[in-house]
């Protein structure tokens, strides 16, 4: 039989089993998607929402506390609703900063959205650079006069040369010039291109004494101009022979043919400047703003411009106030901005303009049963809509001289000057409330830096976006596929960017937080948008894969689970809330002749489901809401061409979309199998005609909605499968793979949509795939190829097992002469592949070694993993190992030889790659190798040396990449043994932490620097301080070192209060410090000339504070380490602290003895500065007072007066921090203590004369950091002080009183006059 018909007769058999058991599921899935489909587009249109009469007058809202649901005053309310956010500031480039210096007469700022520019005007120059960074700044300064108006537009096509992509439009009060711009690159490749404006202008044209105040363009390269005589411009330029050959002239719009013959004198109406020009492009209609706020109407169809209707803005006043009675009339007397609406925002509303005070007037230019084809023929107001702050009970604020305005998709954007050097931008959004029946909005207040001077929306164009003629589904429709919206605004200081979250970044924002199911915030976000719409919200996050959102994704499942729970009737509700939009499910099913082929079994089934999802909860409707939004851009729309009189060409969808929406499916998928629950696993694969009994469908209490969602996770794997399908034939050439199929088969094909593929095209997939084979008929290598793709991507559509090894043997040796590396890469990665096919008979050793003759490492370690998975399928060798290699175990010592020997593979190449001789030997992980393992030529010579070490490198990433742990033992062991340790640190892998921490002898100095590597501060220092306390010969110092490095890692931890954590920091810092007492200790004990043996027992282990004073400091005599000791352990006898403190200052003195008296002193000064240091913030150990009387008793003694020393002391107190109020009083209260010791050391005046050298020193200089009372404090107890000493020296008896008498005198008389 041939190959092809044998995968033909295959894939029939396949296809016709899978189509018989899931017929009934995808039937009843399809019917509920298709119900759900069109539930997403029956929300109430913009229209039904403001609830205009066709008929009636004009309606106002905004006065209803139901207008503005979060505008009550809520924190909480408005912190969940909130929608607009600032991503970040860009200032305005430094270089334009200086050329403000030189303005005369105006400067303008504005933005270019669609080349991603902002611009600057200042007299007759401009600047052009990249908002989003300042970068790329471009000028032009070739004008004589003052530029007043600046555009940009894209060029009518074949008019410039095609490098010319944009045209810039500049008007003077003279001229109107048109510039080039090109770029480096073109936009959509690269973003950063660079922006290039040509230097002589295009097209110049002189004003004729009009000054063009405003330009507008549309995307066909019209241009049209506002002038301040209150006329519309339209500049028609067109080439004629020759690329530069132009003709060019202004037309004006606004006068007739007649009234542009007569001069201008003549005209008696008052000209009102025009200040705004506003294009929908979806219905060409043109509308103009005046500067005294009336409102043109133009309809610019076909190439023409006709003026439609004008309102003047005493009309306009007029009729919002009629409607309006209750509210001021002031609120509408200025129009400041309009903004046209196109089709998708709303079919009978054309125009809506925004006031001073941010009242939002909405405007019709047809009639309310006019066909979507109609011409616009009139002018109307028919919506009159309030800001925030208009209901009765409303406590926000509202806004207040409103200049600037923005509307796009629905959002409402208001620049307000509520500050004279700095504006509030306001944003209203009905997105958070679309299931209203009226327009209920979200409000946003976000301070901006400076004025704004221009607004636009950046918004990048989603995948699929609605065109302007399709209805503008609500964001939380399609919010998946659109990314955020961002804004640009400009100010003086630069750029804001800012972006209005969709609904699921508000829950994400709400999540992260670390708010869970049960927060406020959380349960006002379900409140306010519905629990079946807030659980289509919350699926979004539940399913993203990525690993830095899995926290979110729990937390959004619990939410999934708390609220989506009940029962809302979510479907059924809504034919009560939207009674003006309800639709009929029967309708929208799957059409008859389909249903009559799946037999009535089917159709039971599909309408019991349908009845039963009436009641569903809002978890399952969001299922299928998930997949209908999924789906929707492609559901219902042709894959190929409709018309018969075009050849079938391209797929309307792409390749790449496909893997998009496939991904997306694939992800729903998963979360139905397997939720995240705070353990999850990889879903089971997608298997055919299976009903999967975990997930969902297990939790599910209700029978009917089990069957539901098992039926729409069948669905989820048919759609999966044909995506993945359609991707891989558009891969593969899709048009000439549907030539080869017979003609009926191709007018199948015209008109195919993903909802005919999926619910009823089984023959075609069946024919598709046949045809993707024939079409590489006869290479067995694409054949092959395309087929693996086949099994893995669709394995219920094609299910042939076909894989040949013997063409693996040649694939490497057409492989190893390749002149192409693409082709010689491409060849190995087959022939792996069909020997990791029969992985149980390979041969590894013989073919690794082509492998890597040929260079293809990662293949052969590839191939050793692979092989050794399947020839140890259950697993024996590794619990083998981690039991310790049991030799009762035959069955495990078999299975660990074996992949010992696919793993010895590996380390033989990786040691001839890394320039080493040793390699796996035996039964052990490592071992060395001196004699080669089988006879023949020596292995190929390596690579050069940098890509041998590249290709190594790559070797190990694979290893550790791979889920073998064994493998990953066995590189680290043998790494180890070559002494590459810090190869091994730097290894990715899961194997490492528990292989260094693995009985009898983990390697903890290795541990703690690998936690350290991967930023596991707190186990580092787990580790650091287990190493610390291990016994051996490690030195003290290296041991200090040790819990010094763990107590930065804890430092480098983030913020944990966890009691854990709080003591071991205290228990680490404590054993520290004991640490760094004995590392003082043995110092001291080497100073006094101990044994080895004591000092060998401080140095090789760390011992405790009794140890240490009792064996070491006591019979040492060691008073420093004593007090260190004291200090250490919280012992603060001050009896005993006095007394090591008299210890020390004897010890001092009496080691300096025999020097002059100066040096003594300079000695111990030195010696008390060091141990103030240490104690001088703890009392208790550093008893200021007995220091102060020690050391001035030893100064008496040695007659330190004699020498000049007098202050000594002070001195060195000062340099330790002490401050000198603290130095008074404590030799205030020495001196009126009374002691003898002065009068027996014959100095009675002793310490008044360091009160008096005290004295000076406060006058010469004085403490800064006191504050004025405490120096007035300071001074008055000063003054008293020295009174009482003047007193008792009058009363002395003694002949150096009178002397020292007139001393503190000319201090007192000092202190009166200069100290305040």
């Amino acid at each position: 039989m041939k190959p092809g018909k044998m995968l033909e007769n295959t894939l029939n058999s396949s296809i016709m089993a899978g189509q018989q058991e899931e017929a009934a599921d995808l039937d009843t899935a399809g019917r509920m998607l298709e119900k759900h489909i069109a539930y997403d587009s029956c929300f109430p249109a913009l229209t039904d929402k403001l609830q205009i009469m066709p008929k009636g007058g004009v309606t106002v809202s905004g006065l209803s506390e139901s207008d503005y649901p979060c505008g009550s005053g809520s924190s909480s309310s408005n912190a969940a609703l909130r929608h607009l956010h600032t991503m970040r500031k860009v200032p305005l480039p430094k270089e334009l900063l200086h050329h403000f210096q030189h303005m005369q007469c105006n400067c303008m700022m504005g933005l270019f959205p669609e080349i991603g520019r902002a611009w600057l005007t200042i007299d007759s120059a401009i600047y052009v650079w990249m908002y989003k960074d300042g970068s790329d700044l471009a000028y032009f300064d070739g004008l004589q006069d003052t530029i007043l108006a600046v555009a940009l537009i894209k060029p009518k096509p074949g008019v410039f040369k095609p490098y010319i992509e944009h045209l810039l439009v500049l008007t003077t009060p003279s001229e109107l010039l048109l510039l080039g711009v090109t770029f480096s690159q073109a936009l959509e490749d690269d973003s950063t291109s660079c922006l290039t404006l040509l230097p002589e202008p295009l097209f110049s044209v002189a004003n004729d004494g009009v000054v063009l105040a405003t330009v507008t363009a549309t995307s066909t390269g019209r241009l049209f101009m506002g002038g301040r005589d209150g006329a519309l411009w339209e500049l028609l330029y067109q080439a004629e022979e020759g690329w530069f050959s132009r003709k060019c002239q202004k037309v004006n719009h606004s006068r007739s043919a007649l009234a542009s013959l007569l001069p201008s004198f003549l005209t008696l109406s008052e000209q009102d400047c025009l200040i705004q020009i506003d294009v929908d492009e979806s219905r060409c209609c043109l509308f103009t703003l005046s500067e005294r706020g009336s409102i043109s109407l133009y309809d610019i169809e076909g190439g023409a411009c006709t003026r439609v209707a004008t309102l003047t803005h005493a009309t306009i006043m007029t009729a919002a106030s009629a409607a309006a009675r209750t509210v001021d009339k002031a609120n509408f007397k200025s129009i400041v901005s309009i903004c046209a609406l196109t089709a998708s925002e709303a079919s009978w509303l054309h125009l809506l303009a925004f006031t001073s005070c941010g009242v939002r007037l909405y405007f019709t230019a047809t009639a309310a049963a006019s066909p979507a084809s109609a011409r616009p023929h009139h002018l109307q107001l028919v919506h009159v809509r309030l800001p925030p702050g208009f209901s009765a009970n409303s406590l926000t604020h509202r806004p207040t001289r409103v200049h600037k305005a923005l509307y796009s998709n629905g959002c409402s954007v208001l620049c307000a000057s509520e500050a004279p050097d700095s504006d509030v931008l306001w944003s209203v959004s009905p997105e958070q409330f679309p299931q209203h029946a009226t327009l209920a909005e979200s409000a946003a207040v976000l301070a901006v830096d400076g004025v704004i001077w221009a607004i636009a929306d950046v918004t990048p164009t989603s995948r699929w976006c609605a065109t302007s003629s399709e209805p503008r589904s609500p964001l939380v429709v399609t919010q998946l596929h659109q990314p955020p919206r961002e804004l640009v605004v400009l100010s003086a200081a630069g750029a804001h960017l800012l972006t209005c979250l969709r609904p699921v970044d508000q829950l994400r924002h709400l999540l992260q937080d670390g708010r869970g199911a049960d927060s406020v915030l959380v349960k006002e976000f379900f409140s306010a948008l519905g629990s079946t719409q807030a659980c289509s919200v919350a699926l979004l996050l539940a399913t993203d894969p990525s690993p830095a959102a899995t926290q979110v994704a729990q937390a959004a499942t619990q939410c999934l689970f708390r609220y989506g729970s009940a029962a809302p009737a979510a479907l059924a509700a809504s034919s009560q809330l939207h009674q003006s939009y309800s639709f009929h499910p029967t309708q929208m099913s799957t059409p008859a002749g389909v249903q009559q082929q799946q037999g009535s079994a089917s159709d039971s089934r599909a309408v019991a489901t349908q009845q039963s999802t009436e009641d569903s909860s809002a978890l399952h409707t969001s299922l299928y809401l998930h997949l209908a939004r999924i789906l929707r851009p492609v559901w219902a729309a042709p894959l190929l061409p409709t018309d018969p009189s075009t050849q079938l060409s391209e797929s309307s969808l792409s390749s790449e979309e496909c893997v998009y929406l496939a991904r997306h499916v694939e992800l729903l998928a998963r979360f139905i199998g397997n939720p995240p629950d705070g353990t999850p696993s990889q879903p089971p694969p997608p298997t055919s005609g299976s009903h999967t009994n975990g997930g969902l469908v297990a939790r599910c209490s209700s029978g009917d909605e089990a069957r539901s969602i098992a039926a729409v996770l069948q669905l989820l794997r048919h759609l999966l499968q044909l995506l993945r399908l359609w991707a891989l034939l558009t891969n593969n050439q899709l048009p000439a793979i549907i030539s080869q199929l017979p003609t009926a088969e191709q007018e199948q094909l015209r008109g195919l949509t993903l909802r005919d593929l999926a619910l009823s095209g089984s023959s075609v997939c069946r024919a598709l795939v046949m045809a993707l084979l024939d079409r590489y008929h006869g290479d067995e290598a694409s054949v092959s190829t395309i087929s693996r793709q086949l099994r893995s991507s669709c394995p219920s559509l094609y299910r042939a097992e076909d894989a040949q090894l013997s063409a693996a043997s040649q694939l490497i040796l057409s492989a190893r002469t390749a002149a192409s590396p693409a082709d010689r890469d491409a060849a190995f990665a087959q022939a792996v592949t069909l020997c990791k096919g029969v992985g149980g008979c390979v041969n590894v050793a013989g073919v690794a070694a082509q492998l890597a003759g040929g260079g293809c490492y990662t293949g052969l370690v590839d191939l050793a993993l692979s092989v050794a998975a399947q020839r140890d399928e259950e697993g024996r060798a590794l619990l083998f190992y981690k039991a310790g290699r049991p030799s009762h175990d035959t069955k495990g010592h078999a299975a660990f030889t074996t992949r010992m020997e696919c793993y010895r593979v590996i380390m033989e190449h990786l040691a001839q790659l890394m320039g080493s001789s040793s390699g796996s030997g035996g039964q052990e992980l490592s071992s060395p190798a001196s004699v080669p393992r089988r006879p023949g030529p020596p292995a190929p010579p390596c690579a050069p040396p940098h890509e041998a070490s590249s290709q190594a490198q790559q070797m190990m990433e694979m290893v550790c990449r791979s889920g073998d742990e064994l493998a990953q033992v066995s590189l680290i062991q043998w790494l180890l043994d070559s002494g590459r340790t810090d190869q091994v640190l730097a290894l990715q892998c899961p194997a490492l932490e528990g292989f260094l921490k693995a009985p009898p002898t983990p390697r903890l100095d290795l541990l703690w620097r690998l936690y350290e590597r991967n930023k596991e501060y707190y186990n580092a220092a787990r580790t650091l301080a287990l190493l610390a306390d291990q016994p051996g010969s490690t030195c003290l110092r290296e041991r200090v070192e040790q819990l010094s490095r763990a107590l930065m890692c804890l430092s480098a931890c983030e913020m944990n209060t966890a009691t854990a954590f709080t003591d071991f920091l205290l228990h680490l810092e404590e054993k520290k410090e004991v640490a760094r007492v004995q590392l003082m200790v043995l110092e001291g004990v080497r100073a006094a000339g101990a044994d080895e043996t004591t000092m060998q027992r401080l140095d090789s282990s760390l011992l405790d504070i009794t140890t240490l004073y009792e064996q070491f400091a006591e019979p040492y005599g060691l008073w420093r380490c004593k007090l260190a000791i004291v200090a250490c352990a919280g012992h603060s006898e001050p009896q005993l602290v006095q007394s090591l403190w008299s210890h020390i200052i004897d010890e001092e003195l009496q080691q300096s003895q025999g020097a002059p008296v100066s040096e003594r002193l300079d000695r111990l000064a030195a010696s008390l500065k060091a141990l103030a240091h240490l104690y001088s913030s703890s009392p208790s150990y550093f008893p200021l007072e007995h220091i102060i009387r020690l050391c001035e008793v030893q100064s008496v003694r040695l007659k330190a007066a004699s020498e000049g020393c007098v202050g000594w002391l002070v001195s060195a107190l000062l340099s330790c921090g002490v401050t000198i109020s603290r130095l008074l009083t404590t030799y205030h209260t020495l001196y009126r203590s009374g002691e003898s010791v002065w009068e027996t050391e014959r100095e009675p005046h002793h310490l008044l004369r360091v009160m008096a050298y005290l004295f000076n020193h406060l006058l010469e200089c004085p403490p800064a950091s006191l504050t004025p009372h405490d120096r007035r404090l300071l001074k008055e107890l000063s003054l008293d002080r020295l009174a009482s000493y003047l007193t008792d020296l009058d009363a002395s008896a003694e002949p150096s009183a009178g002397l020292l008498a007139a001393h503190l005198r000319t201090c007192q008389v000092q202190l009166e006059r200069s100290f305040a």
